[in-house]
């Protein structure tokens, strides 16, 4: 039976003093065992963190985990600071043109720093997990900090990301990608597959698309496995600093 669980929103700046929004989840008796960034899809892509399957995630994971779930900057209650005539949509429209990810990898450090503090004295690891736009900024962000133990990508933006990256890569990642969804394609899959690094692996959902409506539990119970089967989640504690 799944146990209650706590949800509390709370503030944090980001680099660059914008105030940012997210929700920390984490299970009202038990003692958490590892802590979970989620990164939310784009914004003009439901991208935000009520969006379907990050809250399932978030939900889902908090039942043993502190979990947070955040807005990036000029979505939801978060603040942007943008030059007279350019709109939150125009601007978010030219992150998707330029794949110029900067700000949005800023927003997920000042996540990162936001969760640590709220579970320094938890002495728990913790993971990133992106969803479509947020498993690039995520896992770009992740896979350059050595305190992050381990990143998951779920529908990973294959063909408009490169994650070669990750080709010499320590860390343990898991890549979720269904074989409906409007990016999937077998080429870009193998070709991801190739550049992985032997800690990284590919997993193919059949009949799954990028939305996974209906199918949440199902990859909450396939993170979270994953998760624990890599013996992610223990007593220790990285002694790195953000």
């Amino acid at each position: 039976m799944q146990g209650e669980i706590v949800e509390e929103q709370i503030v944090f700046a980001n680099g660059d003093g914008l105030r940012l929004v997210g929700v920390l989840a984490y299970p009202e008796q038990a003692k958490p065992n590892h802590a979970v960034l989620l990164c939310s899809p784009h914004p003009h892509f439901a991208g935000n963190m009520d969006n379907n399957v990050i809250c399932a995630m978030a939900r889902g994971l908090a039942e043993h985990a502190v979990t947070l779930r955040f807005d990036y900057r000029g979505i939801g209650d978060s603040q942007i600071s943008l030059p007279d005539g350019l709109s939150i949509f125009d601007y978010w429209d030219d992150v998707e043109q330029t794949k110029d990810y900067t700000h949005a990898v800023q927003d997920v450090a000042a996540a990162v720093r936001a969760l640590m503090s709220a579970t320094k004295e938890l002495d728990i690891p913790f993971s990133i997990i992106g969803y479509s736009f947020g498993a690039a900024t995520g896992l770009f962000y992740g896979s350059q900090q050595q305190n992050v133990r381990s990143m998951v990508a779920i529908a990973p933006p294959l063909g408009k990301v490169s994650f070669e990256y990750l080709s010499d890569s320590v860390k343990p990642n898991l890549f979720l990608i269904g074989t409906n969804d409007f990016l999937f394609s077998s080429e870009k899959t193998e070709e991801l597959r190739r550049t992985l690094a032997s800690n990284g692996i590919v997993e193919i959902l059949d009949n799954v698309d990028h939305f996974f409506r209906g199918d949440e539990d199902r990859i909450v119970r396939t993170v979270d496995e994953y998760i624990c089967n890599h013996k992610i989640c223990s007593s220790r504690r990285t002694s790195d600093v953000i």
